[in-house]
């Protein structure tokens, strides 16, 4: 029978398949193409802006210097207020040099990189000349490099590939749940009704579809079906034709299976890929914001460690609850109380509230991953493990790029950027499950005895540790001393992506353990601050 599935989820697997990944092929393709041709294009459309920039400075400077003449200074007075120029150097970064010379061509000062021997092949130099009553007194050169915007451009050659990973990643998650849930879906459905046909079972059906469909026609062969069997049991009771009756209808009964009282029920509509795409969101905003850490010294671990024991006590507790109230107001409550504590974050004024905007993060967070859980834990397709593979796999995708993606958000856009992308994933996350998931109550999970101390117990206890001291806390650390850092945070990702397949595999630790677990990675970000206090 094992087979016989294989098989036919090769109908629709491989199609799927070679479909996701020529659309992110031809996405692939369409981004590296744009990236070129705006390559192709950076030095004809920003180096007349730098140009334009360069030619405003040396006007104003020379008219600074003008009026410094009309009140009596002498230009090479003028030009030995070095502080102000080297200023202006350090304020703008794209300018290369400021060169000032007298009337006669003598340098009164130099400042910046390329003013010694001014290259014109290397640099685009401009000229704005000082006159005071119609009499030139000297010239300032403000000059930028030609090669500036094809060195800035390579400088963040990291954060664009990773801002690549990240949007194929998010491409990938939406494409793989819109595909599956109107093309694999039905299909299995299908797949699964001429199944039962085969094999004389006729009490099956899809769900409701376009008429056009196929799953309609086969729900319409199917019903003719029953029509027919109904007729036949209606003649074999007529007077007369009962004892020939009985035979025929008790070797139909035999072979076949009908749908005799027409009770029968149309299989329920495959989605456990919804959870795939809301853990991928919660993961998500969880962790877009895990490279930015305070600016609090050693206190910083404080804030990570608050969020990582409200997310344990809060998965080891939100499980009951979330069966009582159903899936859907669970996670769409973890997710608002996750994004107003993300948006709250990122204007925190202390580190008071910012402890606590963290720790109501993580509680909203636990509250999303648990109504998750329980969603797999319902609707289970093919096994349970089955069900948590699609969650670790959401999980690990969104911790592939989310870290990463922080890092650059954080970089260019400022902390707050980051905190908000996270926002924005949770409300996006609570807007697909109130619209996908459905709001009846649970299945209760069923609580075992307490396991025992065992290798893996011991193993999720010291990886939250390691993970909330290396990852959460000192990868970020060393993101902020460094300029465009984003690969360690990606780096630090795609260990926890990792993580996130193998735990998926053990066995459940139970709730004390979790709480261990939660309290060692508190742990962890605070040793981390005390053995490298710089």
């Amino acid at each position: 029978m094992m087979q016989v599935q294989r098989r036919d989820r090769e109908l629709y697997a491989r199609p799927m398949r070679q479909l996701c990944a020529f659309i992110l092929a031809v996405m692939l393709l369409t981004q590296v193409a744009l990236a070129a041709y705006a390559w192709s294009l950076a030095d004809q459309r920003f180096l007349p802006a730098l140009e334009r920039k360069a030619q405003t400075i040396g006007v104003a400077l020379a008219g600074r210097l003008t009026r410094a003449i009309d009140q009596g200074t002498p230009l090479a007075q003028a030009a030995t207020a070095s502080a102000a120029w080297q200023a202006i150097l350090a304020r703008h970064g794209d300018i290369a040099y400021i060169l000032l010379t007298d009337a006669s061509g003598k340098v009164l000062y130099r400042g910046g990189a390329g003013a010694e021997v001014i290259a014109p092949e290397d640099y685009l130099d401009t000229r704005a000349d000082i006159v005071h009553r119609y009499v030139r007194h000297g010239q300032v050169h403000v000059g930028v490099e030609r090669g500036y915007v094809r060195t800035r451009l390579l400088a963040l050659r990291y954060d664009l590939a990773i801002l690549l990973l990240a949007s194929l990643c998010i491409a990938f998650e939406a494409l793989w749940f819109i595909i599956t849930l109107n093309f694999s879906a039905p299909v299995r459905q299908v797949i699964a009704v001429m199944r039962h046909m085969a094999a004389g079972d006729f009490r099956h059906r899809t769900s409701a579809g376009p008429p056009e469909a196929l799953a309609a026609r086969l729900n319409a062969l199917e019903a003719r079906i029953n029509d027919g069997f109904r007729e036949v049991a209606q003649r074999a009771a007529v007077p007369g034709q009962q004892a020939v009756g009985a035979i025929v209808l008790r070797r139909l009964r035999a072979r076949y299976r009908f749908d005799e009282d027409d009770s029968g029920v149309a299989l329920p509509r495959l989605r456990i890929v919804t959870v795939r795409l809301l853990t991928f969101l919660c993961v998500f905003a969880a962790m877009v914001a895990q490279p930015v850490l305070a600016q609090h010294g050693a206190a910083s671990a404080l804030p990570v460690s608050a969020f990582v024991l409200a997310l344990a006590l809060t998965l080891a507790w939100a499980g009951p609850w979330s069966d009582r109230v159903g899936r859907r107001r669970s996670y769409v409550s973890g997710a608002l109380v996750a994004g107003a504590a993300l948006a709250c974050t990122a204007f925190a004024p202390h580190l008071a509230l910012l402890m606590l905007a963290r720790a109501t993060a993580g509680a909203g967070v636990g509250l999303m991953l648990s109504a998750c859980h329980g969603y797999a834990h319902d609707n289970a397709d093919g096994g349970g493990a089955r069900a948590l593979a699609q969650l670790a796999g959401g999980a690990a995708v969104a911790a592939c790029c989310a870290p990463a993606a922080g890092a650059v958000l954080a970089d260019h856009v400022g902390h707050a950027g980051a905190y908000l992308a996270g926002t924005a994933a949770a409300l996006a996350g609570a807007v697909l499950a109130a619209a996908v998931l459905d709001g009846r109550v649970g299945r209760p999970r069923l609580s075992g005895p307490a396991p025992r101390m065992t290798l893996a117990c011991l193993g999720v206890v010291t990886t939250a540790f390691l993970y909330a001291a290396l990852v959460m806390f000192l990868i970020p650390r060393l993101t902020m001393q460094l300029d465009g850092a984003g690969l360690l945070p990606l780096l630090g990702g795609l260990g926890a992506a990792l993580l996130a397949r193998l735990f998926a595999r053990a066995s459940r630790p139970g709730r004390r353990w979790c709480m261990l677990a939660g309290l060692a990675g508190a742990c962890g970000p605070i040793a981390a601050a005390l053995l490298a206090p710089s």
